[in-house]
C-alpha cells in the first residue's frame, strides 16, 4: 500500500492517540486536502533527532497512519485539524518526494501473548498511572477529573506511551515494540520513576503528607 508521509520532528504519535496539528506549508496543505478529500490517511513519522533536512537517512522507518477527524480552514490555506492514529506501519520502500514524501508500506501488530500476563502489566500500569496522576494533581492543587482510562492492554499501552513525558527516541522505541507486555513492563519503570521524581516535589513543597505515607495513592478503583 502506498501513502503519503508526514516526517515530524518529536512527535511520535500511536495508535487510537488523537494529535492536533497545524498545517502551513504549501506541500503539506495539498496533502492534507487531498486525504480529506478522499478521506484518504497518511503516514505520521518521526525524523531523526538532530535532523535539518527530510531525507531517505532522517525518515525514520516505523509510524502511524493517521486520519482527519476535523478541520478548520484558516487565512492563506492553513488549516488546524484533529487527526485519529490508525494503524503502525513499516517502510517498505521511500517511492517519491514530490511535492511531498510517499512510501510502500506495510502493516504490523503486537505479537499474540498471554491473557493472564498480560492482564498483570494492565492493572500494574493503570495503577501507577493513576496514582502518578493524583501526584500531579497535589502538586498542581488543582482537581483533575477521574481517568477513564482504555480497557485493552494494548490500548493503555499506546495511549501512556503518547502521554508521558518522554524523549521522542524512547517513545519510537515503545512505538516498534510488538509485544504489548514489554511496553507495559517499560512503561512501570518509566512511572515508577517519574513517581519518585513527583513524590519527591510534593515533599518539598509539603503538600499530601499524610496520604503518601499511609498508602492512599495508587490503590486500584
Amino acid at each position: 500500500m502506498e501513502i503519503p508521509l508526514f516526517p515530524l520532528p518529536n512527535l511520535v504519535l500511536f495508535p487510537q492517540v488523537a494529535v492536533p496539528l497545524h498545517i502551513f506549508e504549501d506541500r503539506y496543505k495539498l496533502m492534507i486536502n487531498r486525504c480529506i478529500e478522499q478521506t484518504d490517511v497518511f503516514g505520521v513519522v518521526l525524523l531523526r533527532e538532530g535532523a535539518d533536512q527530510e531525507n531517505e537517512d532522517t525518515i525514520l522507518r516505523v509510524g502511524v497512519t493517521a486520519r482527519v477527524v476535523q478541520f478548520d480552514r484558516l487565512e492563506d490555506g492553513r488549516l488546524d485539524v484533529l487527526c485519529a492514529g490508525e494503524a503502525r506501519f513499516r517502510i517498505l520502500e521511500l517511492t517519491g518526494r514530490t511535492p511531498y514524501w510517499t512510501a510502500d508500506v506495510e502493516f504490523f501488530e503486537d505479537d499474540s501473548e498471554d491473557e493472564e500476563g498480560l492482564q498483570k502489566a494492565y492493572d500494574k500500569v493503570s495503577r501507577l498511572y493513576r496514582q502518578a496522576t493524583e501526584l500531579t494533581s497535589r502538586l498542581k492543587e488543582m482537581e483533575i477529573p477521574d481517568l477513564d482510562l482504555p480497557d485493552s492492554p494494548v490500548a493503555l499501552s499506546y495511549m501512556v506511551s503518547y502521554v508521558l513525558d518522554l524523549g521522542a527516541a524512547r517513545k519510537q522505541e515503545l512505538l516498534e515494540t510488538t509485544s504489548t507486555r514489554s511496553r507495559l513492563r517499560s512503561l512501570v519503570e518509566e512511572l515508577e520513576t517519574a513517581i519518585a521524581q513527583l513524590q519527591g516535589q510534593v515533599a518539598r513543597k509539603g503538600l499530601g503528607h499524610k496520604a503518601i505515607r499511609n498508602g492512599d495513592l495508587g490503590r486500584p478503583r
